[in-house]
């Protein structure tokens, strides 16, 4: 390397590279052949417990943050270290050819592996604990990484991707890595002669066929001499490879009481109440505002009055609403008292119940503010107050204006639903007549104040009895409506939307004011019978991944009723995650491709050409030893020459047809392929996906027609077939912008199925290293890609997939696991450069880079 000094020059003039978050300067690292596979590079934070994680299964990629035994290159000695690296700046392409291909450094001994360093790093440096599935422990800073097929351990994810992604902006966490053909070298000399001949191009033996073919001969016949497995590896009994996940962790809320937090001898009986406790429900409300003589009002304990008037006393109230954004402050709630007063009179009532005055205790208004569900199935009537709003009160807007603002209220929807059927809804106007409120029956509600009328009028009718919905039904339509009113509420506590809900179905969980909404929404699930609503809701995919989990839509248009599940919920996680068990799952191989097993018809030409191929080194060696120990000479050796040429003739005549033989071999159409998940960053024409893998193109892969929201099909002749998802205009855009995207967007990704033979190209904003198979749709099964968080053993679903249900003959079951719905977006910089000593420079970013920070 004549120029290795000053590429490997640590002084300042070298560090820093000038680049642009849409542009990074790709740099890319070679490794000597003698490097132990997973040999990790020394770095700034260090723990002995990485020693253990020696990984055999991995691309020679440094494992930043880990220690080993390495000696780093001292680029000013020339002592050759057994473990020793050098790094290479890759060169660029030229500026006036943006698809010219880089050229990398030659000289290596071995084979070379371009390795593209992640662009980008993160810039939390805390050491952290992975437990892998054989009771392995690693440590190390928080970096994109995956589990193993091979032996289960964490290994460096380096992803294969085409040469436009890697030509463009360093925008990854990851390590990149070019795409390799990975058949076999015999087939590789075969197909450069018939390559054409077998793709069915050409029919007629051509000159340049017949000067390629003794050269063919030659190479194949000394290649017969090395043991080499040409039909590919037949693994794990013909099944996918296994997922080596286990999650260690304790449930935040176990389904199963005796598995929470602690001994089990310190588990009482009654534990589900503490686990995950249900609140009583209470049977009056614990304050009403009672009618006095003359215009008064008194507000109340209900038990005081209960005394005085004695329990057998008919107890009737109106429950008043309204809502703070058109009442705020002592002047609004006076107007309030005189209109609820009114109301309570006209209906013939001894009293009314309003939030402002109703819940005086401060240590009870979480509970209170809960219970309000129960305090309207209690109620004689409804009344509802309108006015302005407080932001322009001196504006005067009509009733339907003020009750379709009322109406866009999380805390005002239930109210309408559990409101006494019998009697109409009065509402009344603050500057109108309040003896004159306007009646309205409860089944025109919805048309009146609501925009979305069509779905809440079937919850109206279910509590009408008019229409029974099913548990699942009645979750679905409640939270799709309670969606589109939470950003238009304050809210009280994180949960709030869940809480809402609650108050529609017969089991509440206990209010707990730390819990995040989501986490409320599972108690309340594991509490009720929602009809595995959770195993449902994670097998959807919604239209925009950053929407919020209680959107509930699909990119393929299914409802939750839709799906069946496969896994079960073993409860609630941190950090908004649950815990399932009982799915399938595969790894996805992103390092390269491997060769791909494939079962071919054992016809009989196929039986003779295997037994041609496999005798001819035995014929030669027993034809030259026989021809050697006679010199050829005839007389009374003639026998044994005459033997040994019949050895020689049959080995050189089947060595000239040994071309044709190995394509008769191993060539077709297979009935079956040993299943392998192959992924890859980026767009690649179907032909060129076939050639690297199989060596040439027959067609036997295919465009998956429907498994992705990218893919395609069309008719022909009344018959569906996948087509290339590029051929959509806005599909190719997409492919386009984003290898242009920035850190924490969406790329483009493919997977190869080698099972079902087929190609899906999809999005996602970090490579799915697994496959988890977690429901069943319209015939098909729902699989859920998903990226890993190794430092909390946490899998993310990062996009949805729609795979035939013949892939559960060849998938295995993966253990209980941890699944999040949307990963945080983790803070990064850009990478810092690496330098000779072998260890880079802790992440900073440059003065003219700002750090990308995740929400």
């Amino acid at each position: 390397m004549a120029n290795a000094d000053s590429a490997l020059d640590p002084s300042p003039s070298s560090q820093l590279v000038s680049v642009t978050p849409r542009a990074f300067q790709p740099v890319t690292t070679l490794y000597n052949d003698r490097q132990a596979p997973g040999q990790d590079i020394p770095h700034p934070v260090q723990s002995p417990s990485a020693v253990a994680a020696s990984q055999t299964d991995s691309i020679d990629v440094p494992q930043e943050g880990a220690v080993n035994a390495v000696s780093p290159v001292d680029p000013n000695s020339n002592t050759t270290h057994g473990d020793s690296y050098e790094l290479n700046a890759r060169a660029q392409p030229s500026s006036l050819d943006p698809m010219a291909t880089p050229s990398f450094p030659t000289g290596w001994v071995g084979v070379q592996r371009p390795i593209d360093h992640p662009g980008l790093t993160y810039t939390d440096r805390n050491v952290y604990r992975h437990r892998d599935v054989l009771s392995r422990v690693w440590e190390g800073p928080d970096d994109d990484r995956y589990l193993s097929p091979t032996d289960g351990r964490l290994q460096k994810l380096v992803v294969q991707a085409t040469e436009a992604v890697r030509r463009g902006p360093r925008n990854a966490t990851w390590s990149r890595t070019n795409m390799r053909e990975v058949t076999p070298i015999h087939l590789r000399v075969v197909f450069w002669v018939l390559k054409d001949r077998i793709e069915g191009r050409q029919e007629e033996v051509t000159a340049e066929m017949c000067l390629k073919w003794l050269p063919a001969c030659a190479a194949i016949f000394a290649l017969l001499f090395v043991p080499a497995d040409l039909g590919g590896e037949v693994l794990n009994n013909g099944f996918y490879e296994q997922f080596k996940y286990h999650f260690w962790g304790y449930s935040y809320i176990p389904s199963n009481p005796r598995e929470a937090t602690g001994p089990p001898t310190e588990l009482p009986l009654t534990s589900p109440w503490d686990v995950n406790g249900i609140a009583e429900r209470p049977l009056r409300p614990r304050y009403l505002c009672f009618l006095t003589e003359g215009d008064g009002v008194e507000p109340m304990r209900v038990d005081k009055w209960e005394k005085e008037h004695g329990r057998e006393a008919i107890l009737q109230y109106v429950f008043i609403s309204y809502t703070s954004a058109q009442f705020q402050g002592k002047e609004d709630w006076e107007a309030l008292h005189v209109i609820a007063a009114a109301a309570a009179r006209s209906a013939g009532v001894s009293a009314y119940w309003i939030s402002c005055s109703c819940m005086p205790e401060p240590d009870q208004v979480a509970e209170d503010v809960f219970r309000i569900s129960d305090v309207v199935r209690g109620a004689h009537s409804l009344a509802i107050i309108l006015g302005p709003p407080v932001t322009d009160p001196s504006s005067d807007p009509d009733m339907d204006a003020m009750l379709r603002h009322w109406g866009e209220r999380i805390w005002t929807f239930p109210e309408v639903l559990l409101s006494p059927t019998e009697r109409p809804i009065s509402i009344y106007n603050r500057n109108g007549d309040i003896s004159n409120p306007l009646l309205v029956a409860k089944r025109n509600f919805p048309a009146k104040a609501w925009e979305d009328a069509p779905v809440s009028r079937q919850l109206v009718d279910h509590y009408e009895g008019s229409i029974i919905l099913s548990p699942l039904e009645l979750v679905t339509l409640a939270l799709q409506c309670l969606s589109m009113r939470a950003d238009n509420t304050r809210a009280f506590l994180p949960g709030d939307l869940t809480y809402v809900l609650m108050g529609l179905l017969r089991r509440r969980p206990r209010v707990n004011p730390e819990n995040t909404a989501f986490q409320e929404f599972c108690r309340l699930s594991l509490a009720n019978d929602s009809n595995r609503l959770l195993e449902r809701l994670v097998c959807l995919f919604p239209n925009d991944r950053n929407q919020p989990w209680h959107h509930i839509d699909d990119v393929w248009g299914r409802s939750l009723w839709d799906i069946s599940p496969l896994c079960q919920v073993d409860g609630v996680g941190r950090d908004d995650t649950v815990i399932l068990g009982g799915g399938f799952a595969a790894p996805i191989r992103y390092k390269s491709f491997s060769p791909v097993n494939l079962r071919l018809r054992n016809t009989v030409k196929r039986m003779v050409a295997r037994f041609a191929v496999r005798i001819v080194p035995m014929l030669f060696i027993l034809g030259v030893t026989l021809l050697a120990g006679t010199g050829s000479r005839g007389g009374d050796f003639g026998v044994i020459t005459a033997l040994g040429w019949l050895f020689m003739g049959p080995a050189i005549l089947m060595t000239l047809a040994s071309p044709y033989l190995l394509a008769s071999l191993y060539v077709g159409k297979p009935w079956r392929a040993q299943p392998w998940l192959f992924g890859f960053e980026g767009y690649m024409n179907i032909t060129e996906i076939e050639t690297l893998i199989f060596g040439t193109n027959l067609h036997r892969l295919k465009w998956s027609p429907y498994s992705s929201p990218l893919s395609r099909h069309e008719n022909i002749n009344g018959e569906c077939f996948g087509v290339d998802p590029t051929e959509d205009s806005a599909t190719r855009d997409l492919v386009t912008r984003c290898r242009e995207s920035t850190y924490g967007e969406e790329k483009v990704f493919t997977i190869v199925d080698t099972n079902l033979m087929t190609v899906t190209l999809y999005t996602a904003v970090r490579p799915p290293v697994a496959l988890v198979l977690c429901g069943s749709e319209g015939g098909m099964q729902r699989g859920l890609l998903c990226s890993y968080d190794w430092t909390t053993q946490t899998l993310y679903r990062e996009s949805v997939m729609r795979v035939d249900t013949m892939v559960l003959e060849r998938m295995n079951r993966i253990d209980r696991f941890r699944l999040g719905l949307k990963r945080p977006l983790a803070t990064a910089v850009v990478a810092a450069p690496w330098y000779g000593d072998g260890a880079p420079q802790a992440a900073q970013p440059p003065n003219n880079i700002m750090a990308y920070e995740g929400v």
